[in-house]
């Protein structure tokens, strides 16, 4: 009878360990808005879920106007950055560990570039 009675948390054990197999792995994701912000309104999204909305204005001596953490998992994602409402930037990454995302607008030409990288950024 105990033998019963200890067999079954045991194949339970089993059971949920097995499962989490098929989950997928979760990573960290550094988003920094970095370069050339003026007090401009900007909304970040990854994989169309809202990750920042908020007015930010760049730091010129460290190149920083902001930073944002999350976790993702394993695969590939849509990062989107609204500026302003009329600068709309959306582009493809691929996950497979940590990754910092860095943002930078362009006033000029009211483009928005990014920067990947497998370690953080230093301001």
């Amino acid at each position: 009878m105990k033998k019963a009675l200890l067999l079954i948390p045991l194949g339970m054990l089993l059971f949920i360990s097995c499962r989490k197999a098929d989950n997928p792995t979760v990573y960290s994701l550094g988003v920094d808005m970095q370069e050339s912000f003026n007090q401009d309104n900007v909304r970040v999204y990854i994989d169309n879920q809202p990750l920042l909305n908020k007015e930010l204005t760049s730091n010129h001596t460290l190149g920083l106007a902001g930073s944002v953490s999350t976790v993702n998992t394993e695969g590939n994602h849509t990062i989107k950055v609204v500026v302003n409402d009329n600068t709309v930037t959306t582009q493809n990454f691929t996950q497979h560990g940590d990754l910092y995302i860095g943002i930078k607008l362009n006033k000029t030409s009211n483009a928005v570039s990014f920067v990947y990288s497998k370690h953080r950024f230093t301001y």
